[in-house]
């Protein structure tokens, strides 16, 4: 196995398990990357359904991200487990919110 995909299952197996500070996991991973590619693949899903593509495929390119979206949410929940009950409420329910917004818009 070579190097980067070491480092990817590392990164999902860290993120699954909780183990990543929940300040990094919320406001960088989740709240900045995650909503960039969401933005990105929203965008994109948009343009090939304007262009004329298949609905299936703007679609697909739509809930790429949601693979990403679900292990964002679930390491936010597991990571706010470790931190203090006020931040780790706050944490959670933003969590369940921002991935509620991210399937619709």
């Amino acid at each position: 196995m070579c190097q980067r995909e070491v480092a990817g299952v590392d990164f999902v197996r860290r993120h699954w398990r909780g183990e990543v500070p929940l300040a990094r996991v919320f406001w960088w991973n989740m709240l900045i990357v995650g909503t960039l590619v969401n933005l990105i693949t929203g965008g994109t899903a948009l343009a090939a359904h304007v262009t004329g593509a298949p609905i299936w495929l703007a679609a697909l390119i739509f809930f790429l991200p949601l693979p990403l979206n679900l292990l964002l949410t679930v390491s936010v929940w597991r990571s706010a487990g470790r931190e203090a009950p006020g931040w780790g409420v706050f944490a959670r329910a933003a969590a369940s919110v921002w991935l509620a917004l991210m399937l619709v818009v």
